[in-house]
């Protein structure tokens, strides 16, 4: 009985143990799927907010608070496993390293000298090793200084390379024929290093220190080395140079011209770029003669004045052969801009070289060098050797084969009117040069010359001293009127803008008389703008008397005419004139104009000048001392004209598409003595505006009637 209850008993217990059984099993398994459901949960969202918690919670059964800390958990958790498996990772690699370190100090102990095949110095050799080097080192430095100092005075000159002179061809980018040179074999043939590989100078000048022999040892090297590159670049053509797809001009092919002539980047950024360019045209010159021109800088800034805005030699290092200036080594500065306030000058500091290769035929190097100016602005430019060849050929005429070759670190964008002119080598190229040297050359001429086509067209200017007065009264003025127009070099001088993004520019400047107790106030007002007209048609326009009164407030709307004329070039265009209204005034007062064109642009520039200044000029006298404030027009066909101008000589362009950019600049002299007021700024901006309006409105009017 008792074994019948016990066995009935014991199986109720059997029963009741897998009741629980079977209720723990379900509670785990309920678990573990709650587990795995909070573990997808944390993959996919490992912070929740409050929102997210409360839908779990509901989700599985659980409390929000026990979902929170769960999370909480599982985040401590996953970190400090993440945290276990980088610091095996990087015991393993610093094991792996101690390991190497071993090895290596291992082998250290076994390394031997490779001069003489011993075991390495003990560290007391070694010391007195370094002692014994660096006295060595001193002994050395003190040679190198004192052989430095000797070394401008016995240097040996470069060899030059063997170039054929005589078979460069007359031409270039002009119409006389084909560009320079025919091989590159004076290039392959020659081992001469490249001037960027010479010894520099370590330490940039600053101008107004002495400079030392050991700078001058350099900077003579340099130009030799950059002579040698200059002669190559002048002498060969292809590969190193190919034509522009854009104006058919010769620009450098940088892949080829780095592989002969390794270069150093002088402006890390990738807004710097390069311009490069080479024409050739014969001039009416003596070789010698502009050779001497070349090497002085005031006539460098004369020869020039459309592009060099001034010019000085900082010190001359070499005189040269007092025959024939070979060998003459100058440090130079100048500053370069085109005729228009909206672009920024080009400041230069360089040492120019002259060289004469064989007998009438010269080369002239320019080459930038390091120099920090006293306020600590770096240039922005930097010339690679660049500059000319002068050929003798006969009868006062000389072939000139130019080069220009720039790097520039544009930080400050071309203003956009002038930026293809700038970019596609119209505006500082060497074809622009040679234009500009050739006209030179021309007024000089036209002063020697005895007899000259239609020079005087009243018989106001009978004599040769007249004529020669009168021409450098008329350059003072072209050249004066050029300085006005950069104004962003004028330091002390007072600038405005007259409205904002207007494009007008206003400056102020002061000049003082022996007959005035007060000074008097020059105000220069100017401006750039584009008008879709042919550059030819304006021009005609600006040099015409009788459509003068349309536009000149000076005129006070009366009718001028032209009462002499004087020639200063072979272009029937090119003249000095004297013009006088119709009915004369009292103000006893005239107007001289200096009118030129060529390929690249023209300009009208004038100025009124008392009358018996005029008389005391075509009379011989010296004009130097007579006050002149010019005012004037600049005329050049925008950037894609003279490209589409290019293109259509070979078929590819339209000539009919033309556009120009004016550069307008009025001088008012203010009687007030005063100083600068926005009143001022007001009387200024009033008459350049409506000057302008007038222009407009006359050009576009007569276009619409040729039409």
């Amino acid at each position: 009985m008792d074994f019948t209850m016990g066995a009935a008993g014991g199986s109720g217990d059997d029963q009741h143990n897998q009741s629980l059984n079977k209720g723990k099993k379900s509670c785990g398994r309920h678990k573990s799927d709650q587990t795995t459901k909070l573990e997808e949960k944390f993959k996919e969202c490992p912070h929740l907010d409050k929102s997210q918690r409360l839908e779990i919670a509901k989700d599985l059964g659980l409390e929000p608070k026990q979902v929170k800390y769960w999370f909480q958990n599982k985040r401590t958790q996953t970190k400090h496993q993440t945290e276990r498996a980088n610091n095996n990772t990087l015991r393993v690699e610093n094991e792996r390293m101690q390991n190497e370190n071993l090895v290596l100090k291992e082998s250290l102990k076994n390394i031997i000298c490779p001069s003489c095949g011993g075991p390495r110095n003990s560290d007391e050799r070694s010391e007195l090793s370094l002692a014994q080097l660096r006295l060595e080192n001193a002994r050395l430095k003190a040679e190198r200084e004192k052989v430095s100092n000797l070394l401008v005075q016995y240097m040996e000159k470069l060899p030059v390379s063997e170039l054929n002179i005589e078979s460069i061809p007359i031409g270039g980018s002009s119409s006389c024929g084909p560009l320079l040179g025919s091989s590159l074999k004076q290039v392959t043939g020659s081992t001469s290093r490249s001037f960027q590989d010479e010894d520099t100078m370590s330490t940039p000048m600053t101008l107004g220190s002495k400079i030392t022999q050991m700078e001058k040892a350099i900077m003579s090297k340099t130009a030799m080395a950059a002579k040698e590159e200059l002669l190559k670049l002048l002498c060969t053509n292809e590969p190193l140079w190919v034509k522009s797809t854009i104006n058919q001009r010769y620009v450098l092919h940088l892949e080829c011209y780095e592989r002969f002539f390794p270069r150093t980047n002088h402006f890390k950024n990738s807004k710097a770029r390069v311009e490069s360019s080479k024409a050739s045209q014969i001039v009416r010159i003596k070789a010698v003669e502009l050779v001497g021109m070349l090497l002085n800088s005031e006539n460098w800034a004369n020869l020039f004045s459309t592009i060099v805005t001034k010019a000085r030699t900082i010190e001359i290092l070499e005189n040269g052969s007092l025959e024939n200036r070979s060998g003459a080594l100058l440090l130079m500065c100048e500053e370069m801009h085109v005729l228009s306030p909206l672009v920024q000058p080009r400041e230069f500091y360089f040492i120019r070289y002259c060289y004469q290769v064989e007998a009438k035929v010269w080369v002239i190097t320019d080459v930038s060098v390091d120099c920090k100016r006293k306020n600590n602005h770096d240039t922005n430019c930097w010339r690679f050797p660049s500059g000319c060849m002068i050929q003798e050929i006969s009868n006062g005429m000389c072939q000139v084969s130019w080069v220009e070759h720039v790097e520039l670190d544009e930080k400050f964008q071309t203003h956009q009117l002038y930026r293809e002119l700038v970019n596609n080598n119209f505006a500082y190229g060497a074809e622009r040069w040679l234009l500009e040297l050739q006209r030179m050359c021309e007024r000089f001429t036209c002063v020697k010359a005895e007899h000259i086509l239609n020079y005087d067209v009243g018989g106001v200017i009978t004599t040769l001293g007249g004529r020669m007065s009168m021409m450098k009264l008329s350059h003072q003025m072209v050249k004066s009127f050029y300085e006005n127009l950069s104004m962003s070099s004028k330091i002390g001088f007072s600038q405005h803008v007259a409205e904002e993004n207007s494009g007008i520019r206003i400056s102020t400047r002061k000049i003082t008389y022996p007959s005035q107790p007060n000074p008097m106030i020059i105000i220069t007002s100017t401006t750039s703008f584009w008008l879709p007209l042919p550059s030819q048609n304006v021009f005609d326009f600006f040099r015409d008397p009788i459509r003068r009164a349309k536009w000149d407030v000076m005129c006070y709307e009366s009718p001028m005419h032209e009462i002499a004329r004087m020639s200063i070039g072979t272009h029937s265009n090119n003249y000095i004139s004297i013009i006088q209204p119709i009915h004369p005034t009292t103000s006893n007062m005239v107007i001289i104009q200096e009118s030129c064109i060529d390929p690249m642009g023209s300009y009208v520039v004038y100025s009124p000048v008392n009358i018996l200044d005029i008389k005391r000029t075509v009379n011989g006298q010296d004009s130097s001392a007579f006050t002149i404030f010019p005012s004037g027009i600049v005329i050049s066909e925008d950037g894609k004209s003279i490209a589409n101008a290019c293109a259509s000589s070979s078929g590819k362009g339209d000539v009919r598409t033309r556009g120009s950019l004016l550069t307008v600049a009025f001088q008012i002299l203010m009687s007030s003595p005063t100083t600068m007021t926005m009143e001022c700024v007001t009387v200024a901006n009033s008459v350049i505006t409506s000057t302008i309006k007038n222009i407009y409105d006359s050009l576009m009017t007569s276009s619409n009637l040729e039409l």
